[in-house]
């Protein structure tokens, strides 16, 4: 059994509990949480910062490792993409993946939804302490593709599945599939009950879809794609009437989505998370998501890293951080919910996760070097793994 106490104790909701405490069994369960006397006992350890359960990464994509520091920052939407498309065929060396896979894990993250398009990164998650949800993931403009994505995305997922990995097919983002892909992808990921998208990333997302113009329109024409009809409505819109109840939707990025934009996905779903990754945002357009119109609005929200060809770590504190010093309407114990139990909620593991409450395994993540006068983030606070 453990006794550990912090100076303040977060229990993935509201409010932060001056000297609080946690009690554990052997297997690291949650037996109690509480307030600390001040006793000292041999099985009481007390820490100077915030103890909360471990951290949730709901946006990664691990197999993309290799590519840190190779894309330049700031290339646009579409010129990071253009990018991508552009790296040599091959695959991340195992090496390079169990390294980022046990820095996240050093600092506090229990947790990821991980996307993924090859099963390069199967084996280190198979063997790894974090839990990872596996989004297969389907992409394709052109018609002649379809079946062969289909068929790829089903080999794949029976692939993660083999490697003893829970997996679910979902679709890329509004613009990059062709009508039946998209349907199929939306279906295959519905009938799992959750489903992952990128979601209005850029201003070029919105314009392809409201005007039939902007730099993805370009990109895609310059290399024989047939993009979706402009709507006359931002892209999330093409997802909408497609959306059951009972699927619990991720929708990730969410750069550029408007108060109109979220009333009608919150119109279409209640079941939604609104996953922001702002250290990949800055990376990629130099733009940050509307995360003070999310907290206002008192939505469903969770973190994301996403990958190493779009930041430079992946860390949720260092998303966190920088949403603190953007958004400093936001309360600490507001985005310690969004890394935690929110997380949680997103990737469906709310039972087990993001909780420290009675009967859970949620871990533990120790932030220190933070203004614990102010309850504030600080450009030195750190993360580390306490269980």
């Amino acid at each position: 059994m453990r006794r550990i106490a912090a100076q303040y104790l977060f229990t993935g909701k509201p409010p932060l509990l001056r000297h609080g405490m946690v009690t554990l069994d052997d297997a690291h369960r949650v037996i109690a949480v509480g307030q600390w006397d001040g006793t000292e006992t041999a099985h009481t350890e007390f820490y100077n910062g915030v103890l909360a359960p471990g951290f949730v990464n709901a946006h990664c994509h691990l197999e993309l490792s290799h590519l840190k520091g190779v894309i330049a920052p700031q290339a646009g939407m579409a010129g990071f993409l253009d990018a991508v498309m552009r790296q040599p065929a091959g695959t991340a060396a195992a090496g390079v993946l169990q390294l980022a896979d046990e820095q996240m894990r050093k600092e506090g993250i229990v947790a990821v939804g991980d996307v993924c398009n090859t099963p390069a990164s199967f084996g280190v998650k198979r063997e790894s302490d974090i839990y990872y949800h596996s989004f297969i993931e389907v992409a394709g403009l052109s018609e002649q593709v379809t079946e062969t994505r289909k068929a790829a995305a089903a080999g794949l997922l029976n692939d993660a599945e083999v490697a003893g990995l829970t997996a679910t097919v979902t679709p890329h983002a509004p613009y990059s599939m062709n009508e039946a892909l998209f349907a199929f992808a939306v279906d295959a990921a519905q009938r799992q009950h959750i489903l992952s998208i990128h979601n209005q990333e850029s201003d070029a997302e919105n314009a392809l879809f409201l005007q039939g113009e902007g730099a993805l329109q370009t990109l895609f024409a310059s290399m024989g794609f047939t993009t979706p009809h402009p709507t006359g409505l931002t892209s999330v819109h093409r997802i909408l009437p497609l959306l059951r109840e009972s699927t619990r939707l991720l929708l990730v990025h969410n750069t550029v989505t408007s108060e109109a934009d979220y009333e009608a996905v919150q119109a279409a779903t209640r079941n939604v998370s609104w996953v922001l990754c702002p250290n990949s945002n800055r990376y990629i357009t130099g733009m940050l998501p509307p995360a003070g119109l999310f907290f206002s609005k008192g939505a469903q929200v969770a973190i994301g890293a996403d990958s190493l060809a779009s930041n430079t770590q992946l860390s949720v504190l260092e998303e966190l951080k920088t949403l603190a010093r953007h958004f400093p309407q936001i309360p600490l114990e507001t985005l310690l919910q969004w890394a935690t139990y929110g997380g949680a909620q997103a990737l469906r593991k709310e039972r087990e996760l993001g909780l420290l409450e009675a009967g859970k395994q949620p871990g533990l993540v120790l932030i220190e070097n933070l203004d614990l006068h102010r309850l504030k983030l600080t450009p030195d606070a750190t993360a580390r793994t306490i269980i």
